[in-house]
């Protein structure tokens, strides 16, 4: 690679007594290489870019005949494409016609469900924007899908999505209203334990106001004959903990060992014992068994050790174990959640240094829970208060 940077000739040289020709380059400081002889008056080689005008001076003192075969490399390169001023100027225009090109929209493909026209999807996600020949980066992907949802009543969500110079729209149908006859309503139940901050109760009796601490599986708004709808905000935590040794616990061999051997013959064991007795050792075990013979060989080796202790860098393992805590609690924390407090603490516990971090934050707990039957539920009766 660095040679086709820096760029390099092959030449090829013919006549008498090479060898003289090929230490006088070398008394002239000229660096060759990949020297080849193609037959006893003729070799070639390669020679850097830089070079190769001293190599000149060198063949005009000299009775023998040189030939460039090829000029390869970056420098070369550049050489013609600058003598090509049309052709560079040429590509550049292309490429960025290209790149222009690419920012455009050319095919919207629509993937609804039956029940749903596609043709007037069509028509009216056209009229928001989103069309061949639109530029993708000034087309609202949310402001459509909001517009699209209060048009319609039977969808249930859009999705857009723009890969490349395609658009792809997926339709998802809502599904057909509850019957009456059924009664089935339905509750909003915290899915977590947390301090309730805010209930926004759309339709439904709140159970719950702000300051209650509620617990997975609590009724926060009961829907009693209908459906409840509404969303409550809590305060809740997460927490991650890493942890990994500071001071570890070398094992060095001092050359001394001792080895037991076993002979494993059918169901019994022979064994030639050996009193192991290093303070600190390391064992290793290999066993070879004879072919299609009931015969195994057990040699278990014991090496003497040292134990030394060695601190690792506590700042770099601090900063370690900070970034798989904060990687893996990212992970946790949903993405519409407000983060309110954070707090984090280091510990030695034994060898280890743990890392624990904490994050407070505020969230949507309610989901839906269908019931049967249209009956609230009072989470002060199920608590006795």
């Amino acid at each position: 690679m660095w040679q086709y940077v820096k760029g390099f000739v092959i030449v090829t040289i013919e006549g008498l007594n090479l060898e003289r020709f090929i230490s006088e380059i070398a008394r002239s400081g000229l660096y060759i290489f990949n020297v080849r002889r193609i037959t006893s008056t003729k070799i070639e080689f390669y020679i850097y870019k830089k070079d190769f005008a001293k190599l000149v001076s060198v063949y005009r003192r000299s009775n023998y005949n040189i030939k460039v075969k090829r000029s390869i490399g970056i420098p070369f390169l550049m050489k013609r494409i600058y003598k090509r001023k049309s052709l560079l100027l040429g590509g550049i225009i292309s490429l960025f016609i290209l790149m222009i090109l690419t920012t455009f929209i050319t095919n919207v493909y629509i993937d609804a469900p039956e029940g749903i026209n596609k043709d007037i999807i069509r028509q009216e996600i056209y009229k928001l924007g989103l069309k061949p020949w639109t530029n993708k980066y000034i087309i609202d992907k949310k402001d459509i899908r909001d517009k699209m949802l209060l048009k319609f009543d039977e969808i249930a969500h859009i999705t857009i999505n723009i890969h490349g110079t395609n658009a792809y729209v997926e339709i998802i149908k809502k599904e057909e209203e509850i019957r009456e006859k059924e009664r089935l309503s339905c509750n909003i139940i915290a899915k977590k334990n947390g301090i309730i901050e805010k209930v926004i109760a759309r339709k439904g009796d709140a159970l719950v106001k702000k300051g209650d601490i509620v617990k997975k599986g609590d009724v926060l708004i009961a829907g009693g004959d209908i459906v409840a709808k509404g969303e409550v905000f809590a305060r809740t935590f997460y927490e991650v903990s890493q942890e990994d040794v500071y001071l570890e616990k070398l094992k060095i061999k001092t050359g001394n060992k001792k080895r037991i051997i076993k002979i494993n013959i059918f169901d019994k064991t022979y064994s030639l014992k050996r009193n192991i007795t290093y303070k600190d050792y390391i064992d290793e075990k290999k066993v070879y068994s004879i072919y299609k013979i009931p015969v195994e060989i057990e040699i278990q080796t014991f090496y003497e050790v040292n134990i030394k202790e060695r601190k690792k860098d506590i700042s770099v393992l601090k900063q370690n174990l900070r970034q798989k805590a904060f990687k893996k609690i990212d992970y946790l924390i949903p993405p519409e959640a407000k983060i309110v407090n954070k707090t984090e603490n280091y510990r030695v516990d034994g060898y280890n240094l743990k890392f624990t971090v904490t994050i407070e934050v505020i969230e949507n707990i309610g989901k839906e829970e269908k019931i049967k039957g249209g009956a609230s539920i009072d989470n002060s009766k199920e608590n006795g208060n």
